[in-house]
């Protein structure tokens, strides 16, 4: 459960990295490490264990100064934990580093190909690749801008990422890009941040961007470009040239509000935050329920806005709960805890709605060739609207022309955006790793679609 953040602007990087690294320990690691700008050589500093083991070094290291930086901690899966085998990986001249969450699953041939060309690697990773493939392509076309060479590079990649690259031969650059791994864009002012997990943000931002899957963003203090990976080098190779052309922000990926506060991810005398989001349920369970659940006379009403809308450009169309109401089947497609919480989903709507419902693990579901039908409901429930495995289902789903329905928590997450529709829990950040809250409010979610459909097929 590796972590990244990464900053650019005009405050000093090491203090903003460290603290960063963090909010970003309760994900699990075994070591740490930053990267900061330099020249001619990048400031490594990277040390195995906790995070104020490398707030130790990087106190007692000659100079970390810098405005733009990389950050990472590592949870183990190349090599064992070691200061070596940390993030940030360089290249053998210290001029391109790169932190990484994923796992390259070609990185043995990739490295068997560069170790033939004299590259030597120093990490039993399989990170170490990328900055020395970059370097590669770098030195094949020296004209070519570095965007479109770390474009060219994650091509050749098979596998799940979200990197972060540092140049020294550029002073006011941050490349990062994503597939399979989550990568958020702080937009702050003046400065910019890339990380992992929006815990590292929030201090510094509320406005995010969530990268999507083949995306690559480019960061300057003056701005920020996001382009899709594969349009990268279409265009580079159909029109041959090495010149990076200007662009504007993609205007299709916005700017979003994170619904957390400071305040949300302390422990708040607590001493620890899974005794603390135990105690959150009850507030976290009126916030999924708030504005959805209604007292008449007689009785409760239960409106779902985000299911209940007609889609746009569809006038006189369908709204996602009627097509739910009368789906032929309805599969839902989760992993970990998230599928627990559709078991009690299928029990419900069976039991209420008669409606027949498959649970499917979205890590099993993808690797198969699952027969789906228009007629189809996909429900991918997900806390943080980004496991890849229920990502990946849902392209699925959408490739067969199945209405998709997300239950997610965190607001512009992947999955709520890929999603046909859905609702979102509103439970607040989890930071504990054993789900409390987020898996009640999952619950609370399903009951009330359960009840809805019942009502709706009566």
């Amino acid at each position: 459960m590796c972590g990244i953040f990464a900053y650019i602007g005009n405050r000093e990087a090491l203090s903003l990295l460290i603290a960063a690294l963090k909010r970003l320990e309760y994900r699990g690691y075994d070591s740490a490490g930053v990267g900061i700008y330099g020249a001619p050589q990048l400031k490594v500093c990277k040390k195995v264990g906790k995070v104020t083991n490398l707030e130790d070094a990087s106190a007692a290291a000659a100079d970390l100064s810098g405005t733009a930086g990389i950050a990472h901690t590592r949870w183990a899966t190349h090599g064992k934990p070691s200061d070596v085998n940390s993030h940030p990986h360089t290249t053998e001249d210290v001029k391109i580093a790169v932190v990484h969450n994923g796992v390259i699953e070609n990185y043995a041939t990739l490295k068997r190909q560069l170790a033939s060309k004299g590259y030597v690697f120093v990490s039993e990773t399989d990170t170490e690749l990328l900055a020395h493939l970059v370097q590669d392509i770098k030195k094949q076309m020296p004209d070519v801008a570095w965007g479109e060479v770390v474009a060219l590079a994650l091509q050749l990649v098979e596998g799940a990422y979200g990197v972060v690259f540092l140049f020294s031969d550029e002073p006011d650059l941050l490349i990062g890009a994503r597939k399979g791994s989550p990568l958020i864009l702080g937009v702050g002012s003046g400065e910019y941040m890339l990380a992992s997990d929006a815990s590292a943000i929030i201090e510094h931002t509320q406005d995010v961007i969530y990268l999507r899957d083949g995306e690559l963003v480019e960061l300057k203090r003056s701005g920020y470009k996001i382009r899709d990976l594969s349009k990268v080098t279409q265009a580079l190779r159909a029109e041959g040239s090495p010149r990076s052309k200007d662009g504007s922000p993609n205007e299709e990926n916005p700017i979003v509000r994170l619904e957390m506060s400071l305040e949300q991810i302390e422990k708040a005398g607590y001493p620890h935050f899974m005794l603390k989001e135990i105690m959150d349920q009850p507030n976290a369970l009126r916030n999924a329920m708030r504005g959805r659940m209604h007292r008449l006379e007689n009785s409760w009403q239960i409106k779902l806005g985000g299911l209940e809308k007609v889609p746009e450009g569809n006038p006189g169309g369908r709204s996602p709960l009627d097509r739910m109401a009368s789906a032929k089947r309805i599969i839902i497609a989760a992993c970990g805890t998230s599928a627990h919480s559709g078991m009690i989903a299928k029990y419900a709507m069976e039991n209420l709605a008669e409606l027949p419902v498959e649970v499917e693990y979205a890590s099993e579901f993808r690797y198969r060739r699952p027969l789906i039908f228009p007629e189809d409901v996909i429900i991918a429930i997900s806390q943080s609207g980004e496991t890849a495995d229920t990502l990946e289902a849902i392209r699925i789903a959408k490739e067969s022309q199945a209405l998709t329905i997300g239950v997610v928590n965190v607001v512009g997450s992947s999955i709520a955006r890929a999603t046909d529709a859905g609702v979102y829990l509103h439970a607040g950040p989890e930071i504990g790793v054993a789900s409390t809250k987020a898996f009640t409010g999952q619950v609370v979610a399903v009951l009330m679609i359960a009840l809805q459909l019942a009502v709706q097929r009566k």
